[in-house]
């Protein structure tokens, strides 16, 4: 893993890749010049329409969770796999369409810590921006890990090496253009990614010998990857813990409360378009499981048992499947859709740092530039700790597991604060702040006693909620005038009261 191996790829391949990097860096130099103020670097001026960010919020979705994780998930268990798109999507990004993204972009928020410290308080802020913060840092060298594996079994490069060139091209571009460049360079990618699945699923199935042979090796050879549920007994994704922990907790959580999907939208250059851009990636994403499930088999048909381990079967197929050209822009698609993930996600976390941390403990707030210079700085801080915990990931059995499990230790506490805070006028700042603490504090025991992750998310969620409904009818809620457009009784659009 720390040395160069021959892999036996075409030049042409090699210099689409170099291409892409050198343009893609490039453009992040170009697009520099449109950063004025913090709004221009943290929400692009909110002057995204809806095709951009619905383009861009599937980019960054179906980065190396997905592309990786996921693909090597499905060489593992199989069709189950497409439950965390269809079950584990799509309702929910409905869900945040029409309810949520309204509030965050009434509210006028620029992070989603920030709407629940104006929905309790400030503790609550806080509190929630350093667990999502430590959160998407240890994410991001999961995505830097990612990368490097792909680079590793596609080039034979080193896996340090990998890190630190994905780290450069990346970093170069999100701290100099700020969300507007990682929205722009999403959509490109988006384009790519779908134009080099579709070649794989085509190219592939007619290797096999076409799409009847396909599903008859399945049927004979691979029966139980078929199961669209997995036994209740399964170690990872039971079927019970599916529709409890993802399709209730885990996934609304994920599109109605994720700072680095929802950033963009509250970038949007208005409510409508914030809530066409999620509408419109949810029609995109129906099409997501076809272009992930599919690599996953080709590898499990075709590998004939030559993959070491289940997250190297996209690349792998990639290299093995396509023709010279065509190989290397798939692989550019899904270097693009790793970088899409990590971008979005150090954007967003600087905004959280920045102004939900030290904006909130400094006393007399930030000025703009000072804010803007902190965001650009604080990127490159995020990116740095990122790349030191890169080597984390190779301690979990695979991605999609490792990136699921680390969402259940926090996503019921936060998820239900947010649900409860639009819903319910009376919970108070008080219960927000105590089903907060005890809630993480909750989810921490039941992962320390080994519940499966699923269990983890949909239990925490039930105590959380029962924390705040409990606590508040003993605490006194904020005025009705501070609750305006924060509650859905309380709501204000285009000048009118609707109460």
């Amino acid at each position: 893993m720390s040395s160069f191996i021959e892999t036996g790829v075409h030049w042409v391949d090699i210099l689409l890749i170099i291409v892409y990097l050198a343009g893609i860096t490039l453009f992040g130099f170009y697009f520099r010049k449109r950063i004025k103020t913090s709004a221009d670097y943290f929400l692009a001026g909110r002057s995204l329409p809806w095709w951009i960010i619905g383009m861009s919020i599937i980019g960054t979705n179906i980065g190396s969770n997905d592309y990786v994780g996921a693909a090597g998930n499905a060489f593992k268990i199989g069709i189950a796999q497409a439950n965390f798109e269809w079950i584990g999507a799509i309702p929910a990004m409905i869900l945040s369409a029409f309810i949520f993204i309204p509030f965050y972009w009434r509210a006028g928020v620029y992070s989603i810590p920030e709407y629940l410290g104006k929905r309790y308080n400030e503790a609550v802020r806080v509190i929630a921006a350093c667990v999502l913060s430590l959160f998407a840092i240890v994410i991001v060298g999961v995505y830097l890990w990612a990368t490097a594996i792909m680079l590793r079994t596609y080039l034979g490069w080193p896996v340090w090496f990998s890190i630190f060139i994905t780290a450069t091209v990346v970093g170069f571009y999100t701290i100099s253009g700020g969300l507007g460049a990682v929205a722009i360079t999403d959509t490109v990618q988006l384009v790519i990614m779908f134009v080099g699945a579709i070649a794989v699923a085509i190219i592939g199935i007619d290797r096999v010998g076409g799409i009847e042979q396909f599903v008859r090796v399945l049927q004979t050879e691979h029966p139980a990857h078929l199961n669209a549920f997995l036994p209740s007994t399964h170690e990872s994704f039971p079927w019970p813990g599916v529709l409890l922990g993802l399709s209730i907790v885990l996934s609304p959580a994920y599109w109605c409360a994720n700072q680095a999907i929802l950033q963009r939208t509250m970038g949007a250059r208005s409510e409508w378009d914030g809530k066409a851009s999620m509408m419109a990636a949810a029609i995109a994403k129906t099409f997501v499981p076809f272009l992930i499930v599919l690599p996953g088999f080709l590898a499990l048909i075709m590998a004939q048992g030559g993959i070491a381990h289940h997250d190297q079967a996209l690349p792998w197929v990639i290299r093995n499947v396509l023709p010279a050209g065509l190989s290397g822009i798939m692989f550019v698609a899904f270097i693009g859709a790793l970088q899409s993930s990590i971008d979005s996600t150090m954007n967003s976390t600087s905004v959280m740092i920045t102004r939900d941390i030290i904006g909130v403990f400094a006393r007399r707030g930030l000025d703009d530039r000072l804010e803007l210079r902190l965001g650009k700085i604080l990127t490159f801080a995020v990116l740095l700790l990122g790349v030191l915990a890169a080597p984390l990931t190779a301690r979990f059995e695979g991605i999609y597991v490792f990136v699921q499990y680390s969402l259940s230790l926090f996503q019921g506490p936060i998820f239900a604060l947010i649900l409860l805070g639009i819903l319910y006028r009376r919970g108070t700042a008080a219960a927000g702040l105590a089903s907060l603490i005890l809630g993480l504090i909750f989810a921490g025991i039941l992962g320390f006693v080994g519940l499966n992750m699923l269990y983890i998310a949909f239990w925490s969620f039930l105590f959380s909620l029962s924390v705040i409904a409990v606590v508040s009818r003993f605490t006194t809620p904020k005025p009705d005038d501070e609750l305006m457009n924060l509650t859905y009784t309380f709501t204000v659009k285009r000048g009118k009261s609707h109460v």
